[in-house]
């Protein structure tokens, strides 16, 4: 199994292969913050001007979306398949706007393989 950072890598490799899903992030610069609970890792995944990047996620830097959830969750949540993005979704707690937690349920699912 891939760890979280290399599926946000996938996630990632994903948009930029979708145009019509990098014309969605354009503007929407965000940084979305991953915490899994069981674990106590932390990444983050960043958009900026159509393009995402993903490393650890430091304590001092803000996000604007935080998901919190097990590793395994968020990695069934971050894999592309769209059945499994729809079944774990509703356990991966997404805390910050309803707006950034529908632009982000609307590129992981536009991205799903």
């Amino acid at each position: 199994m891939v760890g979280i950072s290399g599926v946000l890598m996938e996630v990632a490799e994903r948009l930029q292969r979708k145009a019509h899903v990098r014309l969605l992030t354009a503007g929407w610069d965000k940084r979305i913050g991953i915490v899994a609970v069981d674990t106590r890792l932390r990444w983050q995944m960043t958009f900026v001007k159509g393009s995402a990047s993903c490393g650890e996620w430091k304590e001092d830097v803000p996000a604007d979306l935080i998901l919190h959830g097990n590793e395994k969750e968020i990695h069934m949540l971050l894999a592309g398949d769209a059945l499994q993005y729809a079944s774990v979704r509703q356990r991966v707690r997404f805390v910050g706007t309803l707006r950034d937690q529908l632009k982000l349920d609307a590129i992981l699912r536009l991205t799903s393989k």
